[in-house]
């Protein structure tokens, strides 16, 4: 068993994007197995680039993956088993891809709560029953909102606004003490106006608000 103390760990925006690639196809895995992505010509995957994916997976649609292995067009999708025909119907994800060219690093975090990600459950109890029955359905939305030391100046704070302005999806990057990682597309939202308490340093808020599931990485 293992412990990992928050210190030291460091968020990040999505910079830039590449433009958008075709995904012609994305294979099934045997069990346990990575699904491999075929993308148009030129796209120009690296290992261990992050990738934001949109496909006919729902899934799938919207979530970021980092890149395992790059055979020509064929890009292998790190820990992402779907051979789930249920959750991923066989020849049905195609979509495009976009590559996440750079990160920002944010600084001056105050504090960090997330919220959110919990199964929700249909009533599905009959007259005759007994015991109560309940099945899973969606999950609530997960969201993060950050408090930060309030700065213009510092050079993450151009990158989020521009995401908070955009009002479309933009990667975020949690990378934690122990080397794992934790990436995802959100909506993000920056709060101008910083918080003025008496005989307190000014922060500010940015709010965040996952667009589709995060994967984790060990490393």
């Amino acid at each position: 068993m293992a412990k990992t103390l928050a210190t030291g760990t460091i968020q990040a925006v999505a910079k830039t994007y590449g433009a958008s690639v075709a995904m012609s196809a994305i294979t099934n895995s045997t069990a346990g197995g990575e699904a491999v992505a075929t993308l148009a010509p030129a796209h120009g995957c690296i290992v261990g680039d992050y990738i934001e994916i949109k496909s006919g997976w729902g899934k799938l649609d919207g979530q970021i993956h980092r890149v395992k292995t790059v055979a020509t067009n064929d890009v292998t999708l790190e820990g992402f088993d779907t051979n789930n025909t249920t959750n991923y119907p066989a020849a049905t994800g195609a979509g495009s891809i976009r590559r996440i060219t750079a990160w920002t690093n944010l600084s001056q975090v105050k504090s960090l709560g997330s919220s959110g990600g919990d199964q929700q459950y249909a009533d599905v109890t009959a007259i005759d029953d007994v015991v109560e029955r309940k099945i899973p359905t969606v999950r609530s939305a997960i969201t993060a909102d950050y408090e930060v030391f309030d700065d213009p100046s510092l050079a993450w704070y151009a990158d989020v606004q521009k995401a908070s302005d955009a009002s479309t999806p933009y990667g975020i990057r949690y990378s934690f003490p122990n080397g794992s990682k934790l990436v995802a597309s959100a909506y993000w939202s920056l709060l101008k106006v910083p918080m003025i308490t008496k005989n307190e340093a000014l922060t500010s808020k940015i709010s965040v608000s996952f667009d589709a599931s995060p994967m984790r990485y060990t490393a």
